[in-house]
């Protein structure tokens, strides 16, 4: 199966999809960008990250933006300054962060620019500083100021099975004032209820004036669904779980074996085998 329509905008996530475990983009992925520019194919990326948390990634790739962070809730050019954002509600930062601290879960706190934690040996810290690119600042609490400014809080922990039953009973909590969804297996995101990926690609088709049926969304994690069942075209990963590959057009490789280059090739460029997987 190939797009009925040519592919004018590419929207990738990034960590499972876009780059390897190790957090590489291979030069195979590379060629495969140059490629779709030499085509003329908008090329960007949608990511749960903070703004400063993809600016490697936006130098790397020479992304002009409009870029998606934090889930879609912040639209940025490729300078990190702010194109459209949306807020946490507060009353919903300080229950998300109350409910997280009843269960043993470590809150962070994100704004446009900054990270906050209280416990800088809690789980994931150096993983995710490592993986953002961006410092954080301890703090004892959460005040008013950075509820103020909240773009994401995240839930992170060692235990897989706390955070996914989290994520349904915060999710009931927060009902319509905010979203409450698993970046990954170890992250719980909350964010503005219209910050989700399905909107944020929405919102860059908009900027650059593409119809929703010429946009290619890619995609492995639960985040992912509301982007891949917007686009006109939707690649879940190979690694992704079936509940995504369910809502995808079709599956491509796994992000250790080129996926999102085969993808590329095989639905944009067309020059890739055939053989896929649909849904």
């Amino acid at each position: 199966m190939t797009p009925t329509t040519p592919i004018k905008l590419v929207v990738t996530d990034v960590d499972g999809t876009f780059v390897t475990r190790d957090k590489r983009i291979t030069p195979r992925a590379l060629a495969a960008i140059a490629a779709l520019r030499q085509q003329g194919v908008h090329f960007t990326i949608m990511s749960a990250r903070p703004p400063h948390g993809v600016r490697a990634l936006i130098e790397a790739l020479d992304l002009p933006g409009p870029v998606g962070a934090v889930n879609g809730g912040a639209l940025i050019r490729g300078d990190l300054s702010v194109l459209e954002t949306l807020y946490l509600p507060e009353a919903a930062s300080r229950d998300s962060v109350a409910v997280l601290r009843q269960h043993g879960v470590d809150a962070w706190l994100f704004t446009e620019t900054q990270w906050f934690l209280r416990d800088p040996e809690g789980a994931h810290v150096d993983h995710e500083a490592k993986t953002l690119g961006m410092p954080f600042e301890v703090v004892a609490e959460f005040d008013a100021g950075h509820y103020a400014h909240a773009l994401k809080i995240v839930g992170a922990s060692h235990d897989h099975a706390l955070l996914e039953r989290l994520e349904g009973e915060l999710q009931a909590r927060l009902g319509a004032a905010a979203s409450a969804t698993r970046s990954q297996s170890y992250y719980l995101d909350v964010t503005n209820a219209a910050a989700f990926k399905g909107n944020g690609l929405l919102g860059i088709a908009r900027l650059l004036d593409v119809p929703i049926e010429a946009v290619l969304a890619i995609g492995d994690g639960v985040n992912d669904i509301s982007m891949l069942r917007q686009a006109g075209f939707s690649v879940a990963m190979g690694n992704a779980l079936d509940v995504v590959k369910g809502h995808a057009t079709v599956v491509t490789d796994d992000n250790e074996h080129e996926g999102f280059a085969v993808a590329m090739e095989r639905y944009v460029l067309q020059n890739g085998p055939e053989g896929e997987q649909t849904r």
